[in-house]
């Protein structure tokens, strides 16, 4: 099998879709060329030959007009296409799917077809996946004409990051029913208790109007999380008392009365205790 790609500087789009194809097809020679009649010659043409039509092929968004767009307005990239044909056969979950398109595809597609990001006042220079990959390209003083070697190296780092993402996927689809059991056996209408930590944004956020949720921290002990109002945001539905913030140790426990408390964020959205019991005790008090 011969799949094909543009010669020359590379770019995350290209790069990331031939890691994607490798989950499909594990042995395949890889050609780098614009040559009409090399591209001919091969099964799969990536980000070159100006079409776009999986049935024969081709995932190029070089066309007059380019190759379609989403919903949201992101236009498509090679990346992206080939994605579109191949991610559900990969991920065997819409969710999983739909969760890397949104986390990485999509910002894959949006800088190579130079999408605003929004980015443009800010006083540093942003650093993302495109520049990460573009990192593998020969530097303009160096000899060797040939980057084939770095190309690869670029696809062997992308096809991890997307190994690690669809881990990711998976565990926050798993996240989702965990979650929704814990809610479903809450004795309390305003915080629920995680018997493991997972994420819970997904759920508690959306779909409940719990104030709290209580869960084991990894590095040991409980902790107390305000939910915010929004994914991302720290604007707590319900803060934890003023009068905790920045306390720790023997001080937060005198003022609380749990007498394992540990401490609670001078922003008061978190607070601990060495027990699920002092952490449950915590939530109660802050609700009172």
């Amino acid at each position: 099998m011969k799949i094909a790609v543009h010669e020359g500087t590379f770019h995350a789009d290209e790069v990331f879709a031939i890691a994607i194809i490798k989950f499909i097809y594990t042995d395949f020679e890889l050609i780098r060329t614009r040559n009409d009649a090399i591209l001919c010659e091969c099964d799969l043409r990536i980000d070159v030959g100006g079409k776009n039509n999986p049935e024969t092929g081709d995932f190029d968004h070089h066309l007059t007009g380019g190759a379609g767009e989403r919903k949201n307005g992101i236009p498509f990239a090679a990346c992206g296409l080939v994605w579109r044909h191949f991610g559900s056969q990969i991920c065997k979950s819409e969710y999983v799917y739909d969760y890397i398109e949104k986390r990485l595809i999509q910002n894959i597609d949006a800088l190579d077809n130079g999408y605003d990001p929004g980015l443009q006042n800010l006083d540093f220079q942003v650093y993302n996946i495109s520049d990460m990959i573009d990192s593998f390209n020969r530097v303009w003083y160096e000899e060797n004409n040939s980057n084939l070697d770095n190309f690869l190296q670029a696809v062997s780092i992308a096809k991890t990051i997307i190994e690690n993402e669809i881990k990711r996927g998976k565990g926050f689809e798993k996240a989702i029913s965990y979650v929704k059991e814990a809610v479903f056996n809450s004795t309390n209408p305003f915080y629920v208790i995680l018997e493991k930590y997972c994420p819970w944004q997904d759920v508690l956020i959306p779909d409940t109007d719990m104030l709290f949720v209580i869960f084991p921290a990894l590095e040991g002990g409980w902790r107390v999380r305000t939910i915010p109002q929004t994914r991302g945001s720290f604007q707590a539905r319900k803060k934890l008392p003023a009068a905790w913030s920045g306390k720790r140790s023997d001080e937060f426990a005198s003022l609380t009365g749990v007498k394992d408390a540990t401490f609670c964020h001078p922003a008061c959205f978190i607070a601990g205790a060495e027990t699920k019991e002092g952490a449950i005790k915590l939530a109660e008090k802050a609700l009172s």
